[in-house]
């Protein structure tokens, strides 16, 4: 199998002739970086570049997918409005202004067209640029925010989190505009021939959302999306890196795959609960073991996953989020080391 028919295999809950690996926005970036000699704010206003640094990950960490999407968190939101200031060091930029400081504010927000705007249709043309170059063998994913998490980069998380109770109606304007371009970048994706995508959705957490407000606010709209990319013949992963993730929320939303830290969940009645229903992408811990652990470590962590689970289909390997910048690189490749080793059908 390719790595493309691995990736996907394992998305229809089929099973691929070994377990896959699943890279996330731009993990370990130092090497990826340095091996290309390209900067990451390069990347941000060059598709050629954007797709050259990709295509350098694939090269030296050998995953099973390539992401069309980095780990700023704010490429919709300053698309909708929201300014941003670069930091001296090559690295993801930061919120300068929010697009909503008053409520009255969101009464000026439209719905984008992402390939219209400046910064968002980078990664999009980035991944066409991708699609043609290596996706007949590896998975090109598009990458996009849940409308909630979007409309709180439009207006930093205390102020959203107290306006879902002080003004939910003006809350809900907001977020069915941005649901309107969620779903354009849906098309735009699919246009250019992708086949999966990841929906950063890591609101949906109990450290910071009720689960009445998380099913209004949250579920309702990422539902919508969901379908919309479903429509289109899109595979969707959704991603939650919350501390303490609603996880069976998202699962009844019926995505193609569910990814989250393993760290933060009872694995075992996870596994119970997702297993024959929906594909899981298995964070191993990316803060602690493989930040700071050794390659033995992270190799044992896959190992023990891997047992656990069985031999059942629908079962990716990723790093629990994404990979933090100076990760050693002998960790960031035991993943799809110890994936070749143990994870064989």
């Amino acid at each position: 199998m390719t790595p493309k028919q691995r990736f996907l295999a394992a998305l229809n809950i089929e099973e691929p002739d070994r377990v896959p690996v699943f890279y996330q926005h731009l993990g370990g970036a130092k090497w990826v970086l340095q091996s290309c000699g390209k900067t990451m704010r390069d990347g941000f206003h060059d598709p050629e570049v954007f797709a050259e640094i990709a295509i350098e990950s694939h090269k030296l960490f050998g995953y099973d997918n390539v992401m069309a999407g980095w780990g700023d968190i704010l490429i919709e939101a300053q698309a909708h409005g929201t300014v941003w200031k670069w930091p001296e060091r090559d690295f993801y930029p930061r919120v300068d202004k929010y697009a909503i400081k008053d409520i009255g504010d969101i009464e000026k927000v439209e719905s984008i067209d992402p390939l219209k705007d400046r910064f968002w249709s980078v990664p999009i043309k980035a991944a066409g640029i991708m699609e043609s170059k290596i996706g007949r063998e590896v998975e090109v994913t598009g990458c996009i925010d849940s409308p909630l998490l979007i409309a709180m980069e439009m207006m930093g998380a205390e102020n959203l989190y107290m306006k879902l109770i002080q003004e939910p109606k003006m809350i809900e304007v907001l977020i069915g505009k941005v649901v309107e371009s969620s779903k354009l970048y849906a098309e735009r994706i699919s246009a250019i021939g992708l086949e999966s995508v990841m929906i950063e959705n890591g609101t949906a957490g109990a450290e910071q959302n009720s689960p009445e407000l998380c099913d209004r606010f949250d579920m309702r709209y990422l539902k919508i999306v969901l379908d919309k990319f479903r429509s289109l013949g899109l595979k969707t992963i959704v991603h939650n890196c919350s501390a303490i993730p609603f996880l069976d929320k998202e699962m009844a939303l019926n995505p193609s795959a569910i990814h989250f830290n393993n760290k933060v969940v009872e694995l075992q009645k996870t596994f119970e609960m997702m297993g024959g229903n929906v594909c899981v992408v298995s964070g191993i811990d990316h803060m602690e073991l493989m930040f700071k652990g050794t390659q033995q470590a992270v190799e044992d962590d896959v190992k023990k996953v891997l047992d656990l689970w069985g031999k059942s289909p629908g079962f990716i390997i990723a790093p629990g989020c994404e990979i933090p910048f100076k990760t050693p690189k002998e960790n960031i490749l035991s993943l799809p080391r110890a994936a070749e080793k143990f994870g064989r059908s």
